[in-house]
Parts: structure tokens; sequence; C-alpha cells
């Protein structure tokens, strides 16, 4: 057993997100593309005789039962019928409730640290199958990169890696619960001329840059409505120069299009006020032993 494990664990974002339809399970059907973006948080795991304990440097995080890395430890050391504890210091550095998968991103290296951690050898497939039972988006940052993502979130098609181009996210923080936004969200009232599919096959031809008038998020639907200022972040980016403009998950955060670092840089500069900003590359992993 090794004395420490840190990770350094990709937010992710939503190119497009349709929701099909509610399942018996209480969870949403949708179909999504995926991609992990390097703004990173920062993890690391030690082990305890007993017991499970969270830090973490940002007072939003949850330091008890509540925390989904507390349940993602819970479960392994249930699964892996290991009687030992857990530590997990979590530096936060992805906004919390910004629609980048935060908190998801933090469950699945909490799953693969304690795997290394531990040296269960558990399987990859294990793993995913572990973290669907946890949240939606859990699975997705397990593998990360850019994917297909259908089901609840379970079902992963890997796609080619988006390499040109860059990404500027504005989180204006508002705060927006994902439960309000699934609960108010019509089913099956998608723009006809916009599909997963055709979004999958420009990435194959196009990249990142050739993807920008295929941008969809149904959830934009109920957030812009309820939440204006979401709305007045994207068009203003549109306006300074993006090539194309979304909210990801179920928001706050938008994120643009840019072709390069400068124009990046520029965008952010005239949005100056209106939130936190970053400017970040996709990535191909979401996970990485530091």
């Amino acid at each position: 057993m090794t004395e420490k494990v840190t990770l350094r664990v990709a937010a992710k974002i939503n190119l497009y997100l349709n929701i099909l339809g509610k399942r018996n399970d209480g969870y949403h059907e949708i179909e999504s593309i995926m991609q992990s973006i390097s703004l990173y948080d920062r993890l690391t795991l030690r082990a305890l005789k007993q017991g499970i304990r969270i830090l973490s440097n940002e007072s939003d995080v949850p330091a008890n039962r509540e925390n989904i890395c507390y349940k993602t430890a819970k479960l392994f050391l249930q699964k892996a019928n290991l009687n030992k504890g857990l530590e997990i210091e979590i530096h936060k550095a992805i906004p919390v409730k910004a629609g980048l998968g935060g908190g998801s991103a933090d469950a699945a290296a909490t799953l693969w640290g304690m795997n290394r951690l531990f040296q269960s050898d558990i399987l990859l497939s294990d793993l995913k199958e572990w973290a669907g039972s946890l949240g939606a988006d859990i699975p997705f940052c397990l593998q990360g990169g850019t994917s297909l993502v259908r089901g609840k979130g379970e079902v992963l098609i890997p796609l080619p890696p988006l390499k040109n181009g860059w990404l500027v996210l504005l989180d204006p923080t508002v705060p927006i619960s994902t439960a309000w936004v699934y609960e108010r969200v019509r089913i099956g009232l998608t723009e006809k001329k916009l599909s997963a599919r055709l979004l999958a096959e420009s990435i194959r031809k196009e990249g990142l840059l050739g993807i920008s008038n295929l941008l969809y998020n149904k959830l934009e639907e109920v957030v812009l409505d309820r939440f204006p200022l979401v709305g007045s972040v994207k068009e203003k980016m549109k306006e300074a120069g993006a090539r194309g403009a979304l909210m990801t998950g179920s928001g706050s955060t938008v994120f643009a299009i840019v072709e390069d670092r400068q124009k990046g840089q520029e965008i952010l500069s005239k949005l100056k006020g209106m939130g936190r900003g970053y400017l970040v590359q996709p990535i191909d992993r979401s996970l990485k032993e530091v």
C-alpha cells in the first residue's frame, strides 16, 4: 500500500446536451458530448486506520457525509471489502455548482485514487459501474477526453481528441440548483437542425473550431429565462468575437470557442466584472497522478 496518492483532476464542459426523457430510477435519459478541459482540482488521498475525513480549501465544500467524495470513499471501502479509513484533501480550483462537473471529477478521482492507494486492482469497467451509481457525470470524469454520452451518463462512446482552439469560460457565480433546472425542463422540443450525431461527425472532420454553430444545451431554455445574466454573458461573448458560446451543464458557467489564446484574453478583458473568467484548452484525459 502506498502512503498517499495525489491527483490532478479536470473539469468538463458539455458541447451538446439534450434531455430525452425521465427514467424510472429518477435520473434523466440524456444525450451529450462531454469534453475535459485544462481547469483542475487537486486531490490528495491518505490511508487512515479507520473513518473518512474530508479537508478542503473551499468553504462551500461539505466536510461531512453529504460530500460526494465521502459517499464515494464509503462505497469503495464496502465494495472492495476493505477494513480501512481514508483522508481526502480537496484543493478546489473548479468553481462549485457551476456546471463544470467539479464534484463529479473529485468523486472519479477518489475512486481511481483509492484503487491505486490500496492497490486493489479493481477493473476500470467495475469502477465505472460504481461511478454510475454515485452520479451521472462521474463515469465520464473517470474516462475523460471527448465522448458521446448516453443513458443516464453511463454509456460512453469515445470521440477523437479535440486539439485545436481555446475555450473562454465565464462563471457569473449565479447559484443554480441542478435539481431545480431538471424539474422544469420540457422534454421533446429539440432544435431539429442540431444533433449529437452531427456534432460528433463535425468533431471527427473539423475539430473544435468547426463545431461552433452546432453547440446545443436543452437546459439553457430553463436557465436563461430565469437567470438573464447567464444569457447576457453568452451574448457578450459572441459580440466580443467568440466563434460560438454555450452554457455548460445546468449552469451558470458559459464557455466560448476562440481560435487562439490572444483572442481569448481579449474576450476575458471585455467581460471583466461579469464573473470569474478562465482561459483553457480541451485535453484528452481527466485524471493524472502528480
